[in-house]
């Protein structure tokens, strides 16, 4: 029971409702008690009537519908309308004692408020997460009044070991058990979140992220010209325009949603406007069920800093006048989007993605993600532009991060700045700071 709650002889009551029945009746236990069921009654019949209608049926009985899991709830009658508000006001309070509340109970009305709160990408994801570790559970089924910090934190430890997760995978199991606990605080079902007390584990239970060679992070001076001359030929066999897409990249490093958003109209002179993007699009279906059902353009990129103005280098400018002069030999044209596909209309990220995985090499639809020596997507073109761009030593890392599209630098320096340049080139920097000096 929480604080604002009473209980006056088995009958559960706010302090509010409380203080009503109070002035409504006579200071006078019993009537307190008759006045609290009747506030009761009128409360739970008008939440009824709100989805149910009740009526006076042709055979002169009265009849409503209660609800049974189906979509329209069963049908149930009696002699009078007040034999009839009986069975309602008694049907919702037996469902109210015999109703735990877990998280299991409580996922459902959890993950619809996630999905209409927040970018439903990130219901789609929570969605997962519970499907993948918490749905069948134990811990799911235990009342909520009965869960301790303590059977929380063992229930996690155990399942590390158990599906042996990375920190980051930990980090989004517990993610979902803290908003799913918020949500239960804010519905006024509990007043404590346990699992925000839970103490972080030490990292050596973890199991570890296993780190790629450098050479599948990005792309060396080598494999970076064979993609681009693969492309280039795959290009002229295919006459598909998103092989030119990956060779523009290699001069923008922009994210795959804003490459394949970008239009003429945001071209000026020698510069491109990046101000939008790319995202997935999610749905529902009947059984409340998120799902991907499609994509969509938005009038802004990933986060506000990566709305940029970048510069055309003269390749740049190359690649983006073939597909423009493709897409005009074939009379393609969607609004002024440079990448269009073969039946007019607006590439997908997709599209990019796949002739990227065959100019690494990859034939085939079951191979697509196994691509042995190269790095496998547009992600490690960003880090190789990047990165390229920090050996070169020309630009201040402020600027490679604005560049980037980054709102924090340490993004940038932390996770996508990887040396280019092999250390045997370097072996003159070596020679030169530890070689020993002629006395």
């Amino acid at each position: 029971m929480n604080s604002n709650e009473c209980n006056i002889d088995g009958v559960k009551c706010t302090k509010e409702e409380l203080l009503e029945a109070t002035e409504r009746a006579m200071i006078s236990k019993n009537d307190v008690l008759k006045e609290l069921e009747l506030m009761r009654r009128e409360k739970i019949l008008l939440k009824h009537t709100e989805k149910y209608k009740i009526w006076l049926a042709d055979d002169g009985r009265w009849k409503t519908k209660i609800p049974d899991g189906s979509k329209y709830g069963k049908l149930v009658a009696r002699a009078t309308k007040e034999n009839l508000e009986n069975f309602i006001v008694d049907f919702y309070i037996k469902s109210e004692k015999e109703e735990v509340l877990t998280m299991e109970r409580i996922y459902p009305k959890w993950i619809e408020f996630k999905y209409l709160s927040s970018g439903k990408g990130t219901a789609n994801k929570a969605q997962w997460v519970w499907d993948t570790y918490y749905k069948g559970s134990s811990i799911v089924k235990e009342e909520l009044s009965k869960l301790t910090v303590g059977k929380l934190s063992h229930w996690l430890l155990k399942l590390v070991d158990d599906k042996k997760l990375t920190k980051k995978k930990y980090m989004e199991v517990k993610g979902v058990m803290n908003q799913l606990f918020d949500y239960c605080i804010s519905e006024d079902i509990i007043q404590i979140n346990l699992p925000r007390q839970i103490r972080f584990p030490s990292k050596n239970i973890f199991a570890e992220t296993e780190k790629k060679p450098e050479a599948e992070v990005i792309y060396s001076a080598e494999t970076k010209s064979e993609v681009i001359s693969e492309a280039l030929a795959q290009f002229e066999k295919t006459r598909n325009t998103a092989y030119l897409a990956v060779c523009l990249n290699f001069n923008l490093a922009l994210r795959v949603g804003e490459l394949v958003a970008i239009r003429e109209s945001d071209i000026e002179s020698d510069v491109i406007h990046i101000v939008r993007g790319e995202v997935k699009e999610y749905d529902k279906d009947a059984q409340g069920k998120i799902y991907r059902s499609g994509y969509k353009i938005v009038p802004h990129t990933k986060t506000d800093a990566g709305i940029r103005t970048l510069i055309l280098t003269p390749d740049a400018k190359k690649y983006i006048k073939m597909a423009i002069d493709e897409n005009k030999a074939n009379g393609l044209k969607d609004e002024d989007y440079i990448f269009v596909s073969k039946t007019g209309e607006r590439m997908h990220d997709y599209a990019v993605n796949n002739v990227l995985r065959r100019c690494n090499g990859v034939r085939n639809e079951k191979d697509r993600f196994i691509i042995s020596g190269k790095p496998s997507g547009n992600h490690a073109i960003r880090k190789t532009c990047i990165s390229e761009l920090h050996d070169s030593q020309l630009l201040p890392d402020r600027m490679i991060s604005d560049f980037a599209g980054h709102k924090d630098i340490s993004t940038t320096q932390k996770y996508y700045i990887h040396s280019v340049t092999p250390l045997t080139e370097k072996a003159d920097v070596f020679a030169k700071v530890f070689g020993s000096k002629a006395m």
